[in-house]
């Protein structure tokens, strides 16, 4: 799994490889945040994290905002099917939920299934809020954290898991 995991991580752009890289700590800082550092160990294998690859198969030439979500969860599904052992699956079945289900919205109005709230993977959710704030963070640069905290505070209870929006307070408080 790892030759097929570096090989589809360098099929990403750079730009997309160094978000996921700032997204997936993030995604650590935000369970750790809510009190759930134990998920990150439980879904390690070896050095690799899930929370790294939520845009794994992310291409330059997508069409579809979310055609990139089927193509990384359809990746690690595969892997997951030919997993070797217990740790390699339960990190493959993370990160496949991660890639499918990371532009879900809290209120049901994102995709690709159309879950709500808690219906939601946590990685996903932790996600959703952590890939905003990273698209925020180099999209806007020069703005103060207190700026971009209002416009995701803006989508709380809407497009992401309000608890996820008050751990992003806490790690980054105006």
């Amino acid at each position: 799994m790892l030759k097929n995991l570096i090989n589809m991580v360098l099929l990403c752009p750079e730009g997309v490889q160094e978000h996921n890289k700032r997204t997936g700590r993030l995604i650590r800082a935000l369970l750790t945040e809510i009190g759930r550092s134990d998920l990150i160990e439980i879904w390690r294998f070896g050095d690799l994290s899930p929370c790294d690859y939520h845009d794994l198969g992310k291409r330059n030439d997508d069409t579809d905002d979310l055609e990139h979500c089927e193509r990384g969860s359809d990746f690690f599904s595969d892997a997951f099917r030919k997993a070797s052992g217990n740790k390699e699956s339960i990190f493959c079945s993370i990160a496949s939920d991660l890639c499918r289900y990371h532009h879900e919205r809290w209120d049901g109005k994102g995709g690709p299934e159309h879950l709500t709230g808690d219906n939601i993977p946590i990685i996903a959710r932790a996600a959703a809020v952590a890939n905003a704030w990273d698209h925020l963070k180099t999209e806007c640069p020069g703005t103060n954290d207190t700026e971009l905290l209002k416009k995701i505070k803006k989508h709380e209870g809407v497009y992401y898991d309000p608890e996820m929006v008050c751990a992003l307070f806490r790690l980054f408080p105006a």
